[in-house]
């Protein structure tokens, strides 16, 4: 397989890609994203993905931009290109502009993609995380790029010796710093409500499906640092690790009660993955 690209039509190896300053991507964030894994060349969950892309496009403005079907012939070309076979498939929609200017005065999208190998985890793994508080913007229901808070929590993290941070406002969990955060409480899964604090996330609906189908229940409701601390299993998801048990936070451990059930849900999202995508 290889690293490819693609911007506006032009296919490129990923090292050979190039973005004009008029992409307002590059001055203001002004763009949207996603990210899809796939195996055997095959994109897994690609229409929901789009969905949410197309829906974060419309809520940032964005218009003119590329019809569904036409991106899904772009996207299956980038990655017969690429030799896609275990990959990461990252899709952006920004708007064009041909000078810097806060305004936005044209109303075309431009459209980047990239295609990379990657790994499809086999098992369920542990990871260690820090909390901070929630210093983001107010639309992190919104998938955009503007991600300098989340890369400035990863690198405290890594500082502290951990993978991720956990944020918070007032006593009230938010998400991690690239993943959902859900708890494991007995026989329920707690999630956070869908509003503007958190992305909608795709893994983590596969989580609540995988969860009903094994008789778990599901709360959707706000829930404390310490409700957290105390739970019998946190659990982060995201589209490339589907699910993580977070072993320790600020240092100390973590209840891990609720592995056996958090075993089940991993095994359940990465099958209904490798069935999709054979």
């Amino acid at each position: 397989m290889r690293d490819y690209a693609y911007y506006n039509g032009v296919f490129t190896p990923y090292d050979s890609a190039c973005v004009p300053l008029s992409d307002r991507a590059i001055f203001f964030a002004d763009a949207v994203y996603d990210v899809i894994i796939g195996i055997n060349g095959k994109p897994y969950q690609l229409d929901e993905h789009l969905s949410r892309l197309f829906a974060n496009a419309d809520a940032i403005g964005l218009e003119n931009y590329v019809s569904e079907n036409e991106l899904k012939k772009e996207i299956e070309l980038l990655l017969y290109k690429a030799e896609a076979e275990t990959f990461i498939l990252y899709v952006q929609l920004s708007a064009k502009e041909r000078r810097r200017a806060h305004a936005r005065y044209e109303s075309n999208t431009n459209l980047l993609m990239t295609v990379m190998a990657t790994e499809v985890p086999s098992e369920l793994s542990f990871i260690s995380a820090v909390t901070l508080p929630d210093l983001r913007h107010g639309y992190c229901n919104i998938k955009t790029t503007n991600l300098l808070p989340s890369v400035f929590s990863v690198c405290d993290a890594q500082m502290m010796e951990c993978e991720s941070a956990i944020f918070f406002k007032g006593d009230t969990v938010t998400e991690a710093s690239s993943s959902n955060v859900s708890l494991l409480i007995e026989n329920t899964l707690v999630t956070h409500p869908l509003d503007s604090n958190i992305l909608p996330g795709i893994s983590e609906r596969n989580l609540i499906r995988a969860a009903e189908k094994h008789g778990i229940k599901h709360e959707r409701r706000e829930f404390s640092l310490s409700e957290m601390k105390s739970a019998d299993t946190v659990l982060l998801t995201s589209t490339t690790k589907l699910v993580k048990i977070c072993k320790s936070i600020d240092g100390a451990d973590l209840s891990v009660k609720g592995f056996e059930r958090a075993k089940l849900l991993f095994e359940e999202m990465l099958s209904d993955l490798l069935v999709k995508t054979s």
